[in-house]
């Protein structure tokens, strides 16, 4: 697989972030399937001539006064046939050529055949990356959740218990103990029993753990895994897109940019909020151009980040910027 090369970016890694993105790296192979070698066809000699000349033979066999004349016996085909290709040749036609115009025209398809393949491929590479490290990251989620509802000692005492069940154990007990049976069934204490033995491994400490950390790691981890540009292919590839409670990042062959919820007179919305990583100093330029300008168009205010679901409702949430009204029901 091709390795990304070494980002750019634009926000405060802590070393929370930094230990988690190790820890990811190793349960998940991060990586991006490496850029095929292509070389296009060169265009032969004469080829645009050539090509012209078809499109007159072409148009002179399609001409709907020959069609009522129904010479289809083998004679009248080959007498019309040569009378084409002598227009042509009168015409200026090369026809000496036309067999490399041809060649070309069969390499070219498989060229662009396998540049469609890698462009294919990568995306669905990617995108099975992307949805491995949501995954991933939900069991972090959960232990963010967990804490704002029983407290940062209690994840901090379940943390120490030795496992993912007798820390999901725990922390059910005291969910019980301090919500209602409704509030208890609603936490998500197996994740984060989970998400507590992953914080255990990579030496972070739950009370510690703050949403922007795991939010600059889907920044890191997404530009890990976009795949390459493909020179000479016309088109890129698709964006992947990573929920971090109410945040969302999207990430691009140019950058991951962080969205998230702000207040404007037509109601809450998802605007750009900064960029956070950038592939070269050119693309951080140019995507922090971007958001200022779509910030600058609609008078906001941005709410704090938050764990559980967004208290927008559905029917209201339009995101703005970017492109991204696809992602508007996958948040909350």
């Amino acid at each position: 697989m091709t390795k990304t090369n070494k980002p750019v970016i634009n926000a405060t890694v802590s070393s929370r972030s930094q230990a988690l993105l190790g820890a990811l790296r190793t349960a998940i192979a991060l990586g991006r399937l490496d850029v095929p070698e292509l070389t296009a066809p060169v265009v032969p000699q004469n080829y645009v001539d050539v090509k012209s000349g078809l499109s007159r033979m072409a148009e002179r066999f399609i001409d709907p006064a020959r069609a009522e004349g129904k010479r289809t016996s083998a004679d009248d085909v080959a007498r019309e046939l040569g009378a084409v290709i002598a227009q042509a040749a009168r015409s200026g036609m090369p026809l000496a050529d036309l067999p490399a115009a041809l060649d070309y025209d069969a390499a070219m398809l498989q060229h662009r055949g396998k540049q469609a393949h890698y462009l294919r491929s990568s995306d669905e590479h990617a995108a099975r990356l992307a949805a491995d490290i949501q995954t991933w990251l939900a069991d972090l989620l959960a232990v963010l959740k967990v804490r704002e509802a029983l407290g940062a000692d209690v994840v901090q005492d379940a943390a120490g218990a030795g496992n993912k069940t007798m820390a999901a154990t725990a922390l059910d007990l005291v969910a019980r103990e301090k919500l209602n049976t409704v509030g208890a069934a609603d936490l998500p204490v197996m994740a984060a029993g989970r998400g507590l033995m992953v914080l255990l491994a990579a030496g972070v400490d739950p009370a510690e753990l703050e949403l922007f950390d795991l939010e600059v790691l889907l920044a890191l981890a997404g530009s890990d895994i976009i795949p390459a540009t493909l020179p000479g292919a016309g088109l890129s590839a698709a964006d992947l897109s990573f929920r971090a409670g109410t945040s969302l990042v999207k990430v691009s062959t140019r950058g991951a940019v962080l969205y998230r919820e702000a207040e404007t007179q037509g109601g809450r919305v998802v605007l750009p909020h900064s960029v956070l990583v950038a592939v070269s100093p050119d693309a951080l330029e140019q995507l922090q151009g971007e958001v200022s300008e779509r910030l600058a168009q609609t008078p906001h205010r941005f709410q704090e980040a938050a764990v559980g679901n967004s208290s927008l409702d559905r029917s209201r949430r339009v995101i703005q910027g970017g492109g991204l009204n696809a992602f508007a029901a996958s948040i909350g």
